[in-house]
């Protein structure tokens, strides 16, 4: 397969990607400041709708999975423009109307259309190569232009929101992610089809039911505790830049240099797995975060040369992360993709989703609890922020060494 395929295969990602960090990291604000919704009303009903994505992920999943190819290409299609239409839909709320139904009705469109298209671009890739080693190759590509998509939906709004404000500065980001999106849609006319499996591989794909699979329970565990290890730190970043480091100025700096690195790390662990294998080179990555989490204590207000390093190290370890956990679901998954890969993919989804619950209602009591009070005192944050995830991460590291999710990908 080219590297033009693997290319237009994976392009998706990046229109997704840059849909999903806006309703995360700016809706909230919007929604308070320029429409004047209560956060009260706002936290609920921001809950009630990601309970209700995180439940239906699954479903959605087993819903691709009775459906055949042609079927499956047009409702991504639909998919693709509901996805567009519910995100306009939120930054343009009609009058006439309660704000909070349309908000509820905007959210849940974008929440089904995006977790229906990640879904089917995981099933898709897992299919699109049958060896382990093209499937870190697939999955690659898909994470490099889905970090892509996370840098312009970082920089692009802010950029505009210095002169034009933030609500018209999404409002003109949408019509950037729109020809995006129809330039995925293009590019998936073009990508190469995934093969029929083989009558051996039909053979094989007629075992017990997926659940039942050993090396995916083992991919199971080893996704939801190293996604725990990565969204607590997302989760603590802002006030620990803020209130340990007090360079709230710099957060662009670091993320730039965290998503970077991890972009420019990609190839670099394709190369790795090649050799070692995509279990022994995850490993790896790991050990790596670890390391690159260990600086964090020694650091006082204004070290922006060493967090600098600290996102350079663990921006790295994520490459790893992105290259080979859902490519280690696909191989423990094998023949099987066809008749049940959006099960599996709906349930990462899902395991993805609860991990970020997780780390809130972990991490945030915990930093209280260590003594932190945002814009008043440090407290403990600074241990919350780098022994918690490091205690996840370490979790991860002893399950992947001893419970390994596939004895092939070894």
């Amino acid at each position: 397969m080219t590297p033009l395929q693997l290319a237009l295969a994976g392009l998706a990602a990046m229109p997704l990607a840059m849909l999903a960090l806006p309703v995360y990291l700016h809706l909230p604000a919007l929604y308070a400041r320029d429409f004047g919704m209560a956060l009260s009303s706002l936290g609920l009903l921001l809950f009630v709708t990601r309970l209700l994505d995180t439940v239906l992920d699954p479903l959605l999943g087993q819903w691709q999975d009775r459906l055949a190819r042609g079927a499956l290409r047009l409702a991504a299609g639909l998919a693709a423009m509901a996805a567009v239409a519910g995100f306009a839909w939120m930054l343009w709320p009609q009058p006439g109307w309660p704000l909070w139904l349309q908000l509820s009705g905007a959210l849940l469109l974008v929440y089904l259309a995006h977790g229906w298209l990640t879904i089917a671009l995981l099933r898709y890739g897992a299919a699109l190569w049958p060896t382990p080693a093209g499937r870190a190759r697939v999955a690659a590509w898909r994470e490099g232009w889905g970090l892509a998509g996370v840098l312009l939906a970082a920089a692009l709004p802010a950029w505009w929101a210095s002169s034009v404000g933030e609500l018209a500065a999404m409002q003109r980001f949408v019509w950037v992610l729109l020809p995006l999106a129809v330039l995925a849609g293009l590019a998936a006319v073009w990508a190469p089809r995934p093969p029929a499996p083989a009558a051996q591989e039909a053979a094989a794909a007629a075992g017990p039911p997926w659940w039942r699979d050993s090396a995916l329970r083992a991919a199971g565990v080893v996704l939801l505790l190293n996604a725990v290890a990565m969204a607590i730190p997302a989760t603590l970043l802002n006030f620990y830049v803020a209130d340990v480091l007090q360079a709230s100025a710099q957060t662009g700096v670091f993320l730039l240099a965290y998503f970077v690195a991890a972009g420019v790390s990609l190839p670099g662990w394709v190369w790795l797995a090649d050799r070692i294998g995509k279990v022994r080179a995850w490993r790896v990555g790991m050990a790596l975060a670890l390391l690159g989490f260990m600086p964090v204590p020694l650091l006082a207000a204004g070290d922006i040369a060493g967090f600098t390093l600290v996102c350079v190290l663990t921006g790295v370890a994520l490459g790893a992360d992105l290259a080979f956990a859902s490519a280690l679901v696909a191989d423990a998954l094998g023949a099987r993709v066809q008749q049940a890969g959006g099960a599996v993919f709906g349930a990462v989804s899902m395991l993805n989703k609860l991990a970020l619950a997780v780390a809130a209602g972990v991490a945030l009591p915990l930093a209280q609890w260590a003594g932190y009070a945002p814009g008043q005192t440090a407290g403990g944050l600074m241990w919350v922020y780098a022994a918690l995830p490091a205690f996840f991460k370490l979790m991860a590291l002893g399950w992947l060494l001893y419970r390994p999710p596939t004895q092939g990908a070894a």
